[in-house]
């Protein structure tokens, strides 16, 4: 499964490549902060869960369905610029980037998750300036749904004709959006590896103050519920000697099927032969805390300064025991019969 997911997003990346001049913007922003789009001079806009008499503080969906139910719920959109605005509004899938950013398909790619599960009551408002749309929409979970969470969002998009540098024009369009999150119902299964730890050290001529190590590797949720947590890197020599331990750093929220890259750097390691990098993971989910996980990679540094100064100590050992071995040569040489001292009879 994680290597379909891969490919996918190998096909994505290629298709963001090819469209990001027409797409705008594919990054959601977290729920704590202000779903919000536009520049002074653009046109602004907002999207966020509603009811039937307006916004009542919710960030985003969240909802717990069994397979075959549905639910109905609103969402508004609102013109919170000083002239009319046409909105394009469409449901898609959501997918967790390398980076850690929650990130949601093109217009052009069709959903196959929760995406594919809402149905919106019109595919486009036009608002005044000032002026907010409440409106429902409905969720339906097939009867095969997959159990386990899966997240996507309703997306809010202003399309607009624009010159290019070139003098061409291009059509820009620039997406907002809700986040839904949906856990269908059924046995869950959250899991998690660390994988492709990679080492890379700039092994230095002078060993000290050592040498700057990258370390590269890579979380993969191959479970069915989004997980977080944290995750450190140390450096070990010989005898599991520790020589750098890194700062504890955060897991971003990762989808099913979805991987994490990431990189930890020390400035200063010290050459001290066989280097062994251990990348260990805490990781969660929203209520309960998984086994730890560990993943390690290796490299070889020759301290050459030490291995210079081993050899140049058994260089000198083995000139003194040359140097001696000659001069004991040399007095035999000079004195090839050995003397024989007369012995004393001792009376009794």
């Amino acid at each position: 499964m994680i290597e379909k997911t891969r490919a996918g997003v190998r096909r994505l990346a290629a298709a963001l490549a090819a469209t990001v001049v027409a797409t705008g913007v594919f990054a959601v922003p977290p729920p704590a902060t202000a779903t919000m789009a536009g520049a002074p001079d653009d046109p602004t806009w907002t999207v966020v869960p509603s009811s039937p008499t307006g916004p009542k503080g919710r960030k985003q969906f969240d909802y717990e369905l069994a397979p075959t139910e549905e639910i109905t719920d609103w969402f508004s959109v609102s013109n919170l610029g000083d002239r009319p605005i046409t909105v394009d509004l469409y449901p898609t899938d959501a997918f967790t980037t390398a980076d850690g950013g929650f990130a949601l398909l093109p217009r052009s790619q069709e959903p196959s998750g929760v995406g594919s599960w809402i149905r919106l009551p019109k595919p486009s408002t036009t608002l005044a300036p000032g002026k907010r749309s409440d409106m429902p929409f409905r969720l339906a979970v097939p009867a095969g749904a997959a159990p386990g969470d899966h997240a996507g969002g309703i997306i809010a998009a202003v399309t607009e004709q624009q010159v290019g540098a070139d003098g061409q024009q291009v059509t820009v369009e620039r997406r907002i959006a809700a986040r839904v999150y949906l856990r269908v119902a059924g046995p869950l299964e959250p899991a998690a590896t660390v994988t492709a730890v990679g080492v890379d050290h700039d092994n230095p001529v002078v060993p000290l103050p050592g040498g700057k190590m990258e370390v590269t590797y890579r979380i993969a949720n191959t479970g069915n519920v989004r997980l977080s947590g944290t995750v450190r890197v140390q450096v070990t020599g010989p005898l599991g000697v520790r020589l750098a331990t890194g700062d504890m750093v955060d897991i971003p929220e990762l989808l099913p099927d979805s991987e994490l890259r990431l990189r930890q750097e020390f400035p200063h390691v010290v050459p001290a032969g066989p280097l062994t990098a251990t990348v260990a993971a805490n990781v969660r989910t929203s209520r309960d805390a998984l086994p730890s996980l560990a993943g390690s990679g290796s490299t070889v540094s020759v301290p050459w300064a030490l291995v210079g100064l081993l050899i140049s100590l058994v260089g000198l050992l083995m000139y003194r025991w040359y140097l001696r071995r000659a001069r004991r040569l040399a007095v035999l040489a000079l004195d090839p019969v050995p003397r024989v001292l007369p012995t004393e009879r001792v009376a009794r």
